[in-house]
């Protein structure tokens, strides 16, 4: 997973403390809202991505989560050395957030996708939604009619295209106006330029657009267990590849989907959830509760049979009741 070192300064206005006339403190905590006394003996709601909120829930979950260690020979952090990113150092950083216009997430197809690899593109247009607190949704397929010649090559005994020119020339003029990310599911294998063999997936921070590629995730119409292994690593690259849009680094403190990873086998063991740190990211920058993320990931995992992600996801929230 690579991501693009450009990034693009959204507005997102200010984080507002409201006011609960009309609610009690008990109704109000059950909304996830967090009552505190006001000076003028009025009720004060501090809504939970508020970041001293978020610095507490990070440090009730932060027990939970598998801290990293030295990188071994081939993978990531071995390859390609970064000093990651803390929460309060996304706070600091002006990234790139969603606006009251542009708060959607939009899915597009690209080019002819078995009915199998359909599907598994319905189900992360889901789970997208799920994990950003966004509204989500899936465009119609777009067929690319003729890719050039210096966009393509043949490797690994299959055709690559470049993930250069989906995104700066195919995928920005596909973003609708109200979308704050575009992300581009493809059949075909990804290159991401020279010096490189294949890309899992890319990001453009300036253009709001990313791709992800379904190639090397197996055959999903083989069996259950296949289908539920190529939804997994499709659900990781999506929302990886996403979180990069919303100027989230690669995540180098704890075993965590935002993590970078160099193979195939390095993608299956990073896990499919968020570590403390990049939680409390996402839910500032969504203004969404982390409570609400953990369960309705949950649920799905649950749901679409991700037993080990169902119950690590359980453990969080049974953690933060």
């Amino acid at each position: 997973m690579r991501s693009a070192r450009r990034s693009l300064l959204l507005s997102f206005g200010s984080l507002l403390v409201g006011c609960a006339a009309g609610s009690s403190p008990e109704e109000t905590a059950r909304s996830g809202l967090r009552v505190e006394g006001s000076r003028r003996g009025a009720t004060a709601v501090s809504p939970p991505f508020m970041p001293r909120q978020l610095r507490v829930v990070r440090g009730m979950l932060a027990p939970l989560h598998t801290v990293r260690g030295s990188p071994a020979p081939g993978e990531w952090l071995h390859d390609h050395p970064e000093r990651g990113q803390s929460f309060d150092q996304y706070l600091s950083a002006d990234p790139t957030l969603p606006t009251e216009e542009r708060k959607a997430i939009v899915v597009q197809p690209l080019g002819q996708l078995p009915e199998a690899h359909f599907k598994i593109v319905e189900l992360a247009t889901e789970y997208l939604g799920h994990h950003f607190g966004l509204p989500t949704r899936r465009a119609e397929p777009h067929v690319l009619q003729t890719i050039p010649a210096n966009a393509k090559r043949m490797k690994f005994d299959s055709q690559q295209i470049l993930t250069r020119w989906l995104l700066q020339t195919v995928l920005p003029h596909r973003l609708p106006g109200d979308a704050a990310a575009l992300v581009a599911f493809i059949g075909s294998d990804l290159w991401p330029g020279e010096n490189w063999n294949y890309v899992f997936g890319e990001a453009s921070l300036t253009d709001r657009v990313g791709v992800w590629s379904l190639h090397r995730y197996g055959d999903p119409t083989a069996s259950e267990d296949s289908f539920r292994l190529a939804l997994l690593r499709a659900l990781k690259i999506a929302v990886h590849e996403t979180g990069h849009m919303f100027s989230l680094h690669h995540c180098t403190a704890y075993q965590c989907v935002q993590s970078g990873v160099n193979s195939l086998e390095e993608a299956d063991q990073s896990p499919l959830w968020l570590c403390p740190e990049c939680l409390a990211k996402i839910s500032w920058a969504t203004k969404s509760d982390p409570r609400v993320h953990l369960e309705k990931t949950r649920a799905f995992c649950e749901r679409e049979g991700l037993k080990r992600e169902a119950v690590f996801l359980g453990r969080s929230l049974s953690t933060l009741a």
